[in-house]
């Protein structure tokens, strides 16, 4: 009598073999929700606070960001390579020791650094067709919350007093004057004579939407050209017209004249053989660093500490250059405080809480290390480009409300062919070549 011995299928391995699989979509989804948390949990505490449910101050928004931030490095913690372990170790350490001997070196210069690579590689781990959908989810919020307060200003004042939450989490002195009397950002209100777009029809108020200051509705539109830009093909031209029409949009409500130029800018070097430049990537904030010193030497005032004569992007980029050339030697390695504040210029926010050879050496790493795809390279150049420019003005361009999903993108980019299939290897994250 034979007994037939029952031979496993010769898929039953697969529920284990899909196991990565699963695991990498949901990376993949958490890494977009937590893009879409960083944008939104600012709009969320507003109206909380707003509405005398929670009383915010810098503690609570701290608490909810470092939430957000250590979730997301939980997350990308197995695609953490040991050489960004080494770099983040030498540069805490470069700060703590600066911090020791000037105290007014400010330690949150370690998270403004830590949330582009942790979500760079939250990005690395995610597929184009999620880096895509997340774009798009943000983009309807935006232009939802964009078009409540534009259409009915009083109402959203009534839910999001933006002066406010200001003023509880310390971002705006007690004591400061709110001149237009209304719930917007101190900057929320240009005067319809000095308005760029619009003027007739949308009158003095700058948008802001869920970013809850309009120089960030303007950066989040430089991001949106940037990722277009770096997109670009025939067979996607209709939706990347739309979304980069959409994000002009956000450039009007908002008035970005800063948004203005950058996105001329990016589409001018588009259209050059210097958009997969590493050479270029590199150069870029070395020679307007050292134009801004050159300029700043130009115009010096003896006598008179730098400060902005002219609220305008003329006068900030005189402000930024004198204020370097203003500096002694310490200044640019951290080792004393600078004279004069450093928050509205990134150049000097950089060098004076980094030091100058470690901020080198971070744009070196950023611009010599190999993409993926050429739309990654493409990608890189328009952030290189973005952040040359905006760290003339200031370093708003850091804050995680924008900063997460530019890094993001860039990420996803830099790790998938717009099929969504990996091919290349990343310095930084470790992905296997195909």
């Amino acid at each position: 009598m034979t007994i037939a011995v029952a031979q496993p299928a010769a898929n039953a391995s697969l529920p284990f073999s899909a196991k990565p699989r699963v695991r990498a979509m949901t990376g993949s989804l958490v890494g977009k929700w937590l893009v879409i948390a960083s944008v939104m949990f600012n709009p969320l505490l507003c109206l909380l606070d707003t509405k005398g449910v929670l009383h915010t101050s810098s503690a609570v928004v701290a608490v909810f960001e470092l939430l957000i931030i250590f979730a997301a490095t939980w997350y990308a913690r197995k695609q953490i390579r040991p050489f960004a372990v080494i770099l983040s170790g030498i540069i805490a350490a470069y700060v703590v020791a600066a911090h020791l001997i000037n105290p007014a070196v400010s330690l949150k210069i370690l998270h403004d650094l830590w949330v582009p690579y942790v979500f760079y590689i939250l990005g690395t781990t995610s597929t184009f067709r999620t880096a895509k959908s997340t774009m798009w989810i943000i983009m309807g919020l935006v232009l939802f919350f964009g078009f409540f307060e534009l259409l009915a200003f009083n109402v959203y004042g009534q839910f999001f007093n933006i002066w406010k939450y200001y003023v509880d989490k310390g971002a705006l002195g007690a004591d400061v004057i709110n001149y237009q009397n209304t719930t917007s950002f101190v900057s929320g209100n240009r005067g319809a004579d000095a308005r760029t777009y619009l003027p007739s029809i949308l009158g003095p108020a700058r948008i802001s939407s869920v970013f809850l200051e309009p120089v960030s509705l303007g950066n989040f539109a430089t991001i949106v050209f940037a990722w277009g830009l770096s997109i670009w093909n025939r067979k996607s031209a209709k939706s990347l017209v739309l979304l980069m029409a959409l994000g002009f949009l956000c450039i009007v409500l908002s008035d970005s004249r800063f948004a203005t130029a950058c996105c001329l800018l990016l589409v001018l070097v588009r259209l050059t053989p210097l958009c997969r430049s590493s050479l270029f990537v590199i150069s870029l904030p070395v020679l307007i660093a050292t134009a801004l010193t050159v300029v700043g030497s130009l115009h010096e005032l003896p006598g008179v500490k730098p400060s902005i004569i002219t609220d305008d992007f003329k006068g900030r980029l005189l402000f930024s250059g004198r204020l370097l050339d203003d500096w002694s030697l310490a200044p640019w390695f951290g080792f004393a405080a600078s004279p004069v504040y450093v928050a509205d210029t990134g150049y000097a926010y950089l060098f004076n809480s980094l030091g100058l050879p470690l901020t080198l050496v971070l744009f070196l790493v950023i611009a010599f290390r190999r993409n993926a795809s050429p739309e990654a390279a493409v990608m890189k150049t328009m952030i290189a480009l973005y952040f040359a420019t905006s760290l003339c003005i200031g370093a708003n361009g850091v804050t995680i409300k924008t900063g997460a999903l530019l890094w993001f993108l860039y990420g996803a980019l830099d790790a998938a062919s717009k099929g969504g299939k990996g091919r290349g290897e990343s310095a930084f994250s470790g992905q296997a070549a195909r």
